[in-house]
């Protein structure tokens, strides 16, 4: 061996991966700040599930999955080795004490094994299963064919060093001994003559190491780069479902006085944060995000996994720029440009791709600011939405109907008005309607069910009737957060003069505003889904059902389900509903595929590509159900519309849960 060779290897090698990691580790250093230091001990635990044992990625696909960990772990258990053959490029008979050297030598043949067979796998996989999501990839395969490459020329190397030295030096012999796979191929070797063997020392030595100082180098230069990056990333995740949206401080907005200081959300790639510059760089290009994405499994020009790798060219490309401050104005605009609007507006917010993504990197929230930018400040954004602001403006509803009118789903019910503290004081909840329910027919249908429920039950309850307000969850998701605040402050005012701490709600979105949002405004309430509550109150024997339906399949809420996390309240229900198991479709629970409302898609027309709800609707079909039951106003709507569009209404019903309750109710409580 050379001590020269090895050392200038490996002077080259660290200082080309050096370079290559600043180059763009100085970009997102030049990013917007952003305080990530929080909570170390459930950080590390990230890192430690989901990095170092890598749950994430194989709880969504467990076969590739596996296979990723396989090769993940055995690199990093392999890097002792990595380090012993850098000693033996000093010391050439280098071995370890025997009571380490001999049973490693075990493991490490059995850890190459498994990576070998896992790269195999993985060749397979991408020439012969080829998924849908794994797009031509040349990276890959040579990244594949370089781990290949270093696990076979070990092999090889082990096989020439014993036989040339394993009978000179009794510790070389010592780990023969425990070296399975290395072990044979040394006696496979042995007849060979002195001038071949040193050759082939010499060779599988040197090519393993100019492959494995080759593929340092090649890490920061593409998307493996991930390697480096992927366990930092997991550390300084969010560590909560894309639930909320980024707050704007609309005061500092409106006091600025220079057009300079008027910023709010993301205009160019300065604007973005630094750890959303760290995500672009460490996104692995796997495709999970894809798997039950609304929009590109209709045909949308949206990919997070194509954003990721829109953004990271243009960082690199803008470099200079974008580390120097941009003092010169010369950065164009994301939105409209590297972001095209087609993409920028395709988004339902239903947060798959965040849930699928194994490394946890956070797509929305670069979207909530681009939003809030071309809303706020641009004035820019689908004309739909123009109407839909000044409806809220007007009268706090995206119909633009009378606020006065928001009780009239209600005529004839007798339900009790909150006019005051002293009118909630005695109630168990208060019945929070929405804008869905209280103005558009479907959804009035659905709040009526749901009263018939609650009167059977006997929970005394209360509505706000005409004082309620819109929670403006559609409008902050559209990107016009000062709207969104003016409309919180007012309902939390209302809110927060009733005294009522516990609000049950059918709106998904709704429920997920006033839980995770209205606490950052002074509204701090218990929330239930009307799926929890029915659940409860059927456990508890306040209401009885007959058990009568057959072949009911659920559709998941996003904002119910992946957003917080509720999948088995509503399947609670339609067990005691249903005399069959319920069915399931293949996209559900964490899994589901949006219907294609949120995100303020419900007010905007879909002109490219197939409509979600029309996919979504035909995935439940599939299955032959009677029924198709929803826990949303707003899916309510898309799924009706898509059995319409479908010519399969009549054949198959879709039901909100609550309505599937009400007639099947038993007269008489247990």
């Amino acid at each position: 061996m050379s001590p020269v060779a090895i050392s200038l290897l490996m002077v080259l090698a660290f200082a080309g991966f050096a370079a290559l990691c600043w180059r763009k580790l100085q970009v997102v250093m030049a990013l917007q700040p952003q305080p990530r230091w929080d909570q170390p001990w459930q950080r590390a635990r990230s890192v430690l599930v989901n990095g170092l044992l890598q749950r994430r990625m194989v709880q969504r696909e467990w076969p590739a999955g596996v296979m990723h960990a396989v090769i993940f772990l055995g690199f990093m258990s392999l890097l002792l080795r990595k380090l012993q053959l850098i000693a033996i490029g000093y010391h050439e008979t280098f071995v370890f004490p025997d009571a380490f050297g001999g049973p490693f030598a075990a493991f490490k043949d059995f850890i190459e094994l498994a990576v070998t067979l896992a790269v195999l796998y993985a060749f397979w996989r991408r020439f012969v299963q080829r998924p849908a999501r794994l797009e031509p990839n040349r990276e890959a395969l040579l990244v594949l064919s370089l781990i290949l490459a270093i696990m076979l020329s070990d092999f090889a190397f082990d096989g020439f060093r014993f036989a040339l030295l394993a009978d000179s030096v009794p510790g070389i012999a010592h780990e023969r001994d425990f070296a399975f796979i290395g072990g044979a191929l040394g006696q496979a070797l042995a007849g060979w003559s002195p001038t071949a063997l040193h050759a082939g020392y010499q060779w599988s030595y040197w090519t393993q190491m100019v492959v494995v100082f080759s593929f340092l180098v090649l890490l920061p230069a593409g998307e493996h780069f991930h390697i480096v990056t992927a366990l930092p990333t997991l550390y300084f995740r969010r560590g909560r479902p894309a639930n909320r949206v980024p707050f704007v401080d609309i005061d500092k907005l409106m006091e600025a006085t220079d057009e300079a200081d008027m910023r709010a959300g993301v205009r160019t790639l300065r604007d973005l944060s630094w750890k959303e510059g760290l995500d672009v760089f460490t996104c692995t290009e796997c495709g999970r995000c894809k798997d039950a994405c609304p929009t590109h499994l209709t045909g949308k020009p949206l990919s997070m996994k194509a954003v990721n790798d829109t953004l990271k060219h243009e960082l690199l490309a803008r470099r200079d720029a974008v580390v120097a401050g941009d003092p010169q104005g010369a950065l164009p605009p994301l939105p409209g440009g590297a972001i095209a609007e087609d993409t920028l507006w395709a988004c339902t917010t239903c947060g798959y791709c965040e849930a699928a993504c194994p490394i946890e990197l956070e797509h929305l929230d670069r979207f909530f600011r681009m939003r809030q930018h071309q809303v706020m400040i641009a004035g820019e954004f689908p004309h739909e939405l123009k109407k839909v602001f000044e409806a809220y403006e007007s009268q706090g509803n995206p119909w633009g109907l009378q606020s006065s009118q928001r009780a009239d789903w209600a005529q004839g019910l007798e339900v009790p008005v909150i006019t005051g503290a002293a009118d909630a004081a005695g109630l168990d909840c208060l019945f929070y309607v929405g804008s869905a329910m209280s103005f558009d027919p479907r959804g009035q249908k659905i709040a009526r069910a749901f009263v018939a429920i609650l009167k059977q039950a006997g929970v005394r309850f209360g509505v706000l009737g005409a004082r309620e307000g819109s929670t403006g969850e559609c409008v902050r998701r559209a990107g016009n957060e000062m709207l969104f605040q003016q409309l919180a402050a007012s309902l939390v005012e209302t809110l927060n003069e009733t005294g009522c701490k516990r609000i049950v709600t059918c709106d998904p979105h709704a429920y997920n505003s006033l839980r995770n949002e209205y606490p950052d405004f002074g509204g701090h309430y218990e929330l239930l889904h009307h799926t929890q509550l029915i659940a409860e109150l059927l456990a508890q024997g306040r209401i009885r059902v007959a058990a009568s339906l057959q072949r009911v399949v659920f559709h998941d809420p996003c904002y119910l389900g992946r957003h917080n996390g509720e999948f088995d309240a509503p399947r609670a229900v339609l067990a005691r509903l249903c005399s069959d198991e319920p069915l399931e479709m293949a996209l559900s629970r964490e899994k589901a595929m949006c219907c294609g409302a949120g995100g303020a898609r419900m007010w905007m027309e879909e002109t490219i590509g197939r409509r979600i709800n029309i996919t979504r609707v035909e995935q439940a079909l599939a299955l032959q159900p009677s029924t198709i039951a929803t826990a949303c106003p707003y899916c309510a709507v898309m799924v009706g519309d898509g059995l319409g569009a479908t010519q399969a209404e009549g054949a198959t019903a879709s039901r909100d849960i609550a309505e599937l309750v009400a007639e099947a109710m038993v007269s008489e409580p247990a």
